[in-house]
């Protein structure tokens, strides 16, 4: 039976999380709603797994219907048997952190302890606002998001924007709050800064006991194994050291910054049309056909290729008339998956990047399988795994949009080849 139940909004979220779990010896399994076992949460399946992570993929559903996806998994949850939820929230807090938190809350439960921060990533939570690099959150490049932008750094702000629920802030020199229980249902907010802070907010939680609901990033997850007494497990998995294809459709820009660095150390880069994106019907077409024989060749001359969707922020094209940009969206996402899926069926890639959730849903849905188990962490934000899956049994290796150093992607290298490749 499975111990935990991670709930993301997106896969790379539930991906970065996930494997905080797997990394320090936690069997784990990250499947979409759809795939989602509730029977299995009795014992029948869990695919050896103690703690199971869904993506909901709710970021882009309206304030309600976020609710109530996360209302209803967590309610079945429960009744099959799960006591431990923790609510994965973008470390950037985009989405719909408030009716998400909500709606975890809307089963039961008096009090949903939240830690916004993620360390070593450079976002942290003081006094109750919310920084990455420094600046708060909603003044940061976060703020002008094309999808979910963050108006506010105030956690709280941003939590009352979709809930009624009440809500907490705790500094870091007032943990020990954390031990009783609140009067009426709360969301506490705790402030962080640091890892120390983080480990030293979950010793009072374990004391006080109140671990049912919690909340936060890859950051508080990180401690969760030991703060829940977890099982581990050893296992083993070998790396594919030939070649690495990386799939980019995100537009922040975090992300364009970061292929245009691997471009800068010998990545060969190719950037999708608007044709290619957003016509449906090319990934049918023998234009498309081409385009993938010639990806397939260059992986066999350089073993490193990059596919994104955008070299420049500044030239993002907008969706046709009628065409909403959640659509739109959809759309690249889906388009893109399919030309991975061609690149695949024609060549041996051992390595699959891939940047942006959205994206990383759309590979995933042409590839198929029966789940993703996290394997390692390459960085923060940045995770390896395997896709149960027979269409493809190489490496899949995933990151958010928004996180990430310039140079992710000499990481990658290192990590893959065990060396930087030469130019």
């Amino acid at each position: 039976m499975y111990k935990l139940l991670v709930i993301a909004d997106d896969f790379t979220g539930a991906m970065d999380t996930g494997v905080q779990f797997s990394k320090k010896g936690v069997p784990t399994l990250v499947l979409t709603v759809d795939q989602l076992p509730f029977e299995g949460m009795g014992g029948v399946d869990c695919k050896g797994a103690e703690v199971l992570v869904v993506d909901t993929e709710s970021r882009h559903l309206s304030a309600n219907e976020a609710h109530d996806i996360v209302a209803k998994v967590t309610a079945r949850a429960r009744v099959h048997g799960l006591r431990h939820f923790y609510k994965k929230t973008d470390s950037a807090l985009r989405g719909n952190i408030g009716a998400e938190l909500g709606g975890m809350m809307a089963g039961g439960g008096k009090c949903l302890t939240f830690v916004p921060a993620f360390p070593k990533s450079r976002r942290v939570t003081r006094n109750g606002i919310h920084y990455i690099d420094g600046v708060e959150v909603g003044r940061s490049i976060f703020s002008k998001d094309p999808f979910t932008p963050v108006t506010h750094s105030a956690v709280a702000d941003i939590v009352h924007m979709q809930t009624d629920i009440q809500t907490e802030n705790i500094s870091s020199d007032a943990y020990e709050k954390i031990v009783l229980e609140p009067e009426r249902q709360t969301i506490r907010v705790l402030d962080s800064e640091s890892m120390d802070d983080i480990e030293a907010l979950g010793a009072h939680l374990k004391r006080g006991g109140n671990m049912e609901l919690l909340a936060g990033c890859a950051g508080f997850a990180e401690i969760l194994p030991e703060l829940l007494d977890l099982p581990k497990h050893e296992f083993k998995w070998e790396k594919k050291a030939d070649n690495v294809l990386v799939v980019s459709g995100s537009v922040n820009p975090i992300s364009i910054e970061q292929i245009a660095y691997g471009e800068s150390i010998g990545f060969s880069m190719y950037i999708l049309s608007h044709g290619q994106k957003l016509t449906p019907s090319y990934p049918d077409s023998a234009e498309c056909e081409i385009f993938v024989r010639n990806i397939v060749s260059e992986l066999e001359r350089n073993r490193r290729v990059i596919i994104g969707a955008v070299k420049e922020a500044s030239v993002l094209e907008t969706p046709e008339e009628g065409v909403s940009e959640n659509e739109a969206s959809k759309l690249v996402a889906g388009n893109i998956g399919e030309i991975t899926l061609r690149i695949l069926r024609g060549a041996n890639v051992g390595n699959l990047v891939v940047f942006g959730g959205d994206t990383l849903h759309g590979v995933l849905s042409k590839i198929g399988g029966d789940g993703v188990v996290p394997l390692a962490e390459i960085s923060p934000g940045v995770a390896a795994a395997k896709i149960l899956s027979e269409r493809y049994d190489g490496v899949v290796i995933t990151k958010s949009g928004g996180l990430g150093d310039k140079d992710v992607l000499r990481q990658i290298e290192k990590f893959v080849f065990g060396r930087e490749e030469s130019l």
